[in-house]
């Protein structure tokens, strides 16, 4: 059986782009530009997480409920910032995780055998699509309940 050489393979089938590679190429630049808008809001969310179940950790020692909320809503406003564009057209400078003091749940119950903490707040980001000049609105919500009874490691030594 005689091999094709390059030579021999009609033109329409060397080099050229079908559409199974346009297809890819176009699959592959829609996913990194999906990437490149989305996984920098998902990071500072997960970051928000982490906050979330730091200051839970620190209630276990701490009974001080108002200074570890304020603590927290100071943390979380730290945590990266959006430009946005204000009610007079200029470019502002805002946190990206906004929590009022209000919308933020916290509640510590020590009723039970367990004691629990609750802490849940939402929070809305506003997301800038490059090139396509729009602005999507995303709400994130946490909600954790965590126990918070101080764990009896045994006798020191």
């Amino acid at each position: 059986m005689p091999s094709l050489s390059p030579s021999s393979l009609p033109r329409s089938a060397r080099g050229q782009i079908t559409w199974v590679t346009a297809a890819i190429l176009a699959a592959l630049l829609g996913g990194g530009y999906l990437a490149w808008v989305w996984v920098p809001v998902y990071i500072v969310d997960f970051q928000a997480r982490q906050v979330v179940r730091d200051f839970m950790n620190r209630a276990v020692k701490d009974r001080n409920d108002d200074r570890l909320r304020a603590d927290m809503i100071r943390r979380l406003e730290m945590l990266a910032t959006d430009q946005i564009v204000d009610e007079r057209g200029e470019p502002a400078t805002v946190p990206a995780v906004t929590v009022a003091p209000a919308d933020l749940v916290w509640e510590r119950d020590t009723s039970g055998a367990a004691p629990t903490l609750h802490v849940a707040f939402e929070y809305v980001r506003l997301v800038e699509l490059p090139y396509l000049d729009r602005t999507v609105e995303k709400t994130f919500t946490v909600d954790f309940t965590q126990d918070i009874s101080i764990p009896d490691w045994g006798p020191s030594r």
